[in-house]
């Protein structure tokens, strides 16, 4: 990936739940844009792709996402 494109997109640490079970996470990785990393190692870290700062603001019961983001901060990718 070029890493223009790669130091535009934000990354986003969330907790929330799961809308089947409520069954609650926390410290997940979160990636702005939808494009795979190019570290194999990088990608098994992300755990979902394409959601910004707005999109997890507006994170609700009533989304099509299978789960809810109750809250998230952003990371410094190069740094974690």
């Amino acid at each position: 990936m070029n890493q223009k494109i790669r130091d535009m997109s934000k990354y986003f640490k969330v907790s929330g739940y799961w809308k089947d079970d409520k069954t609650e996470f926390n410290d997940l990785i979160v990636k702005e844009f939808d494009d795979a990393e190019e570290n194999e190692s990088d990608d098994d870290l992300i755990f979902f792709y394409g959601l910004g700062e707005q999109e997890l603001k507006d994170s609700s019961d009533d989304d099509a996402l299978e789960f809810v983001i109750t809250s998230f901060e952003e990371i410094d990718w190069n740094k974690y």
